[in-house]
């Protein structure tokens, strides 16, 4: 407790600035893939890369996510089923920091 110029007692927060912490990065996918298959994330940027992809952890019956292990600029990405058959759309865009949930379509 601190005292105020009237003589008021004022209480001091000890909360951190929400801004100091390092903001971590994810990819949520809704999506039921169906039983004995995986999601997995391939792009370019946030290590990532076009050649292989990489498995995204499954959460729930049809909840998936990834997250970046290190902080990056920019990056681009898709998910596959299997690693092998490419979400239909354009890619996606993501930036450090960033969380983005969406449902694809195959």
């Amino acid at each position: 407790m601190t005292k105020s110029a009237s003589g008021k007692k004022n209480k001091v927060s000890s909360q951190k600035n929400e801004n100091s912490k390092k903001k971590e990065t994810r990819v949520t996918i809704r999506y039921d893939v169906g039983f004995s298959n995986n999601l997995f994330i391939r792009g370019h940027g946030a290590g990532l890369s076009w050649d292989r992809g990489v498995l995204l952890k499954n959460i729930g019956p049809d909840e998936w996510i990834w997250e970046a292990s290190n902080p990056f600029g920019d990056c681009e990405f898709k998910v596959l089923i299997n690693d092998r058959l490419y979400e239909a759309g354009e890619n996606h865009h993501l930036h450090d920091g960033v969380w983005l949930q969406y449902t694809p379509k195959f």
